[in-house]
């Protein structure tokens, strides 16, 4: 029997178990690449907050330990001069600019025709410091230990920079821990500097002048040479100016092509004058009246006269008689002149049109030629032009030359000195080994190693440090936080809470057992849980497992860690009292039968147990016991720890027991051994509706626990979710300002 504010859960047929080994895992949702950084960095914060203690532990031991051994050597003593690298006058900087620019010394970074990267380096080289070197060492052997290494090592050369801009000047300065060797090796220094300076001036004159020399040489020949190519070019194409040979043979082309228009149109007449009169020839006409021709004109009237004559006549005489007859001999005689005079005056047009004819041809042939040399002229014009630039260029390069020979041959003379020094070697200053700048730079150092420890903290200590890291990296529900309290690992061996976290609660009658199950008795007084944060996160765990699956409820579920000492059989426990609490009938079942604890944990005698259930055919009702301190909680010790736990667990005999606790208990838990290397909590999960995974917060291997997941994928048992227990400092928000 129940009362009305007890409302059981579905009791399952044996054999049905549930299986909800999905209801555990969820779907990772996909981050962008900005989430995922973001993700990332918060990792790294929270690892930096961690190990904070030890990155500053680190860092401070570091900068102080460096620090107190700089500050522990003997100080050092500093001295520096500086040198006018450059003339300043413009006559001297123009030379300078011609010498370096002569033997191409300039690149971008010159300033003035200077390199000084190059020069300083020149400056620092082996060459320059050993003679420096071997001058010391022979005027004061007490500084025979000065070699190549200890002088560049302490010797610095800068340039002076002002307003972003470099200056003319470089300023040399050496360290040391004696002030008297600093004094004596910059002296040394400035003269070799300077006398270096003065030789290398000397030298670069000379060189300037036998390279400009060879240079003159090369131009003159390579000008000799472009002058005889322009003459050969100027007689083959007879071309004095380009530009007036260009506009001579344009008017000339144009001239030309007027004339052959006038004589094609003179032609063109010639020839048809020619064709009227050959035809008249050929038909015998001789009456026309040709323009230009007297005498054939003349003839032509006198004939016509005659003809007048010979019809009157015709008319009065006849044929025979004397005057028609002469008429008629006058008018043969006539006509035959008249047609020697049109043989006369057709031969004379021909010949006009054959000349006509011959000119026509001849300033074809000259138009011919004209273009012939204006189709030519654009690429001999150009080869002119190239050679006129190229020789102008080379003359020009060439007077350059023999002005700038005629100035490093007037500067040759003379003896000023190219650098110039503007202070002498000052008193050498001491200095504190431990500088600023050495500070900082022992504190980045220091915070480097001490990120760096911390780093391999996180590596060595492979734990999980948070319940979002656990659910994260699982891909699994996180089902309940457990913080980590005194008093909880204070009363763990008496198998309960405080009892001022208990107030009695009433609670409904046990169901009464049938078969070999006989569990019943008067009704009891449940106690419940008192308001507190721990409570109140045994209760969120064991609300957020019913809700799990709320259609069909979960029955039996099993407890593991990965590994021992996580506190799985505390949690079980727990757990167990919650739902005991609430008004389940809770059945906690010691499924450790290695190692087992909760008989120690509430005080409970182990002489019979799970073990001898499997194993023999007593009663369960003479191995469950109930809890001292909650009605609604029955126990299951392990009992006797047998040769071959994974045999009695496997059994046809477990499964059945298995079946009768899910009959006649609500809630029925069970505390399996450590998941790692051992078989026992995969078998009893695997016939339960899942397995809880409890995970020690800062205590439990993330690699053991992803082992252990793995096997449980394996052996297909059901993982409802996680655990995270043991978390420091943690107080649900609602109940923060009031347990602060």
């Amino acid at each position: 029997m129940t009362n009305d504010r007890y409302q059981p859960w579905v009791t399952q047929k044996p054999g049905k178990l549930s299986k909800s080994s999905s209801l555990g895992y969820k779907e990772k949702p996909q981050l962008t690449q900005e989430e995922q950084i973001v993700k990332e960095l918060a990792k790294l914060l929270a690892a930096g907050r961690r190990r904070a203690i030890l990155i500053g532990a680190v860092a401070v031991a570091f900068t102080g330990l460096m620090g107190y051994r700089i500050s522990r050597r003997p100080p050092i003593y500093s001295g520096s001069f500086q040198l006018l690298v450059e003339p300043v006058t413009i006559a001297e900087n123009k030379l300078l600019s011609v010498l370096t620019q002569t033997l191409g010394e300039t690149n971008s970074k010159t300033d003035s025709g200077l390199d000084y990267p190059s020069q300083i380096r020149v400056l620092r080289s082996p060459i320059m410091l050993g003679k420096i070197i071997n001058q010391i060492q022979e005027q004061n052997p007490k500084y025979a230990y000065i070699d190549y290494d200890r002088l560049v090592k302490a010797l610095k050369i800068e340039r002076i920079m002002e307003e972003s801009e470099g200056t003319r000047i470089l300023e040399i300065s050496y360290i040391s821990p004696n002030p008297l060797e600093v004094k004596f090796v910059l002296e040394k220094l400035k003269n070799h500097y300077i006398d270096y300076s003065r030789e290398n001036r000397k030298q670069k004159i000379s060189d300037g002048i036998r390279y400009i020399e060879g240079q003159i040489q090369i131009l003159k020949r390579e000008v000799s040479g472009l002058q005889a190519r322009r003459e050969s070019l100027r007689k083959q194409y007879q071309i004095t100016d380009p530009d007036m040979e260009s506009r001579y043979i344009f008017q000339q082309s144009l001239d030309l092509e007027g004339k052959r228009r006038v004589l094609q149109s003179e032609l063109a007449d010639a020839r048809a004058h020619y064709t009227t009169l050959k035809q008249l020839y050929d038909d015998g006409s001789f009456v026309t009246v040709l323009q230009d021709f007297s005498v054939y004109n003349g003839l032509i009237q006198q004939l016509h006269q005659v003809e007048s004559e010979i019809i009157a006549s015709e008319v009065r005489l006849q044929d025979e008689h004397p005057t028609l007859k002469a008429l008629k001999n006058q008018q043969q005689d006539l006509q035959q002149r008249v047609r020697v005079a049109a043989t006369s005056i057709i031969e004379r047009v021909g010949g006009e049109m054959k000349g006509l004819e011959n000119q026509e041809r001849l300033l074809a042939i000259e138009a011919n030629r004209v273009n012939q040399r204006a189709q030519l002229y654009p690429m001999v014009a150009r080869q002119y032009e190239e050679l006129q630039r190229e020789l102008q260029v080379s003359t020009d390069a060439l007077n350059q030359l023999v002005a700038k020979r005629d100035n490093l041959a007037i500067d040759e003379k003379q003896e000023a000195t190219a650098w110039e020094a503007l202070s002498e070697p000052e008193q050498p200053k001491a200095s504190s080994p431990l500088t600023t700048k050495k500070l900082i730079l022992l504190s980045m150092v220091g915070l480097v190693l001490g990120l760096g420890a911390g780093l391999l903290a996180e590596i060595l200590n492979n734990v999980f440090h948070s319940p979002e890291e656990v659910e994260d990296e699982t891909n699994l529900q996180l089902l309940g936080v457990i913080p980590f309290a005194k008093e909880l690992k204070k009363f763990r061996s008496k198998g309960s809470l405080p009892s001022s976290a208990l107030v009695p609660v009433t609670a409904p009658a046990p169901m009464a057992g049938s078969g070999n199950l006989l569990l019943g008795g008067s009704t009891p007084e449940v106690v419940g849980y008192a308001s507190s944060p721990m409570m109140e996160a045994f209760r969120a765990l064991y609300t957020n497992i019913r809700l799990l699956s709320p259609e069909t409820p979960i029955r039996s579920l099993a407890i593991g860690a990965a590994t021992a000492g996580e506190g799985k059989s505390t949690i079980a426990l727990q757990l167990a009292q919650t739902a005991a609490a609430i008004g389940q009938r809770v059945l906690l079942v010691d499924g450790d039968m290695r190692s087992p604890k909760i008989h120690e944990k509430l005080e409970l005698p182990n002489l019979r147990g799970l073990s001898d259930a499997i194993a023999t055919d007593i009663s369960l009702n003479e191995v469950i016991q109930k809890s001292p301190t909650d009605d609604n909680l029955f126990v299951l010790t392990a009992g006797s720890i047998p040769s071959d736990p994974i045999k009695l667990l496997s059994s046809k005999k477990m499964h059945s027991l298995m079946e009768q606790f899910q009959d006649f208990f609500d809630l029925t838990i069970y505390d399996s051994p450590p998941l790692v290397g051992l078989a026992d909590a995969s078998l009893l999960a695997a016939q339960t509706d899942g397995l809880v995974m409890v995970v020690g917060i800062d205590k439990t291997d993330r690699n053991m626990v992803l082992k252990a997941l793995d096997g449980l994928k394996i052996s297909g048992s059901p993982v409802l979710g996680i655990v995270a227990n043991g978390i420091k400092g943690y107080t649900p928000k609602s109940y923060a300002a009031k347990f602060r």
